[in-house]
């Protein structure tokens, strides 16, 4: 698949109704095979995992929890959030409002959305997420997600998600990166290196409408497991 091939069927992939294979089977194939040449471009073997189109970059991030709390604590899909302890979420405090919108939707409460400091070129402080989670921990939280931004709205910074999965997966938490607005970078040998260690990420938002140019909203969630 060439790059034009890719932008073609997103774009004629957007422009169709796909609610089910019957509707329009061409187009629930394309969306699988899309999908699949992403997480390929992500960096998982096989282009292996899952994930779908959503409206916009805000639901896909808002996904991104859902499916993080159904991971660890599935049983709050039946039982609701009072199954769970008193979760805590962590981000940077440039990253996109539709975290801690996440946060509010979803039941955490935004108070459990815990912004991360940032460096003068405004990417998270790796240490100061580890002093937090640490911090949470001994206040009787449990930590359950981290968002690693790819491109943040103002700055266009991208934190270091190589030294965050280190973090992560000590104290196995969640690794989101928000690529929304810098996924496109993926598809650059020159820029691509501003997003190293993207494959060890459990969920990624991409949004194509943005660098890539697709000229309608389209975003991607992508889960590393099926």
């Amino acid at each position: 698949m060439t790059y034009c091939d890719f932008l073609v069927g997103v774009f004629l992939f957007f422009s169709s109704n796909r609610f089910t294979y019957e509707i329009a089977p061409v187009f629930v194939l394309m969306e699988q095979l899309t999908l699949k040449k992403m997480r390929e471009i992500i960096g998982w073997p096989n282009g292996d995992g899952d994930g779908l189109f959503s409206p916009g970059g805000a639901i896909s991030n808002m996904y991104s929890v859902m499916v993080a709390r159904y991971k660890y604590f599935p049983e709050v899909k039946t039982k609701g959030m009072s199954a769970a302890p008193q979760l805590v979420l962590f981000t940077s405090e440039h990253s996109h409002y539709s975290i801690k919108r996440a946060g509010a939707v979803l039941g955490f409460g935004r108070e459990n959305v815990i912004l991360l400091k940032t460096d003068e070129r405004g990417r998270v402080i790796p240490a100061d997420l580890e002093a937090k989670i640490i911090d949470a921990k001994q206040k009787g939280y449990v930590p359950l997600f981290v968002n690693a931004t790819a491109g943040t709205t103002v700055y266009g910074a991208f934190d270091p998600i190589n030294d965050i999965a280190d973090i992560c997966e000590k104290y196995n938490l969640w690794l989101h990166v928000d690529g929304a607005w810098g996924g496109g970078l993926l598809m650059s040998r020159k820029h691509r290196h501003k997003l190293s260690g993207i494959d060890r990420a459990n969920s990624v938002t991409w949004n194509p409408h943005k660098m890539m140019g697709v000229p309608l909203q389209c975003s991607a969630i992508l889960v590393r497991d099926k």
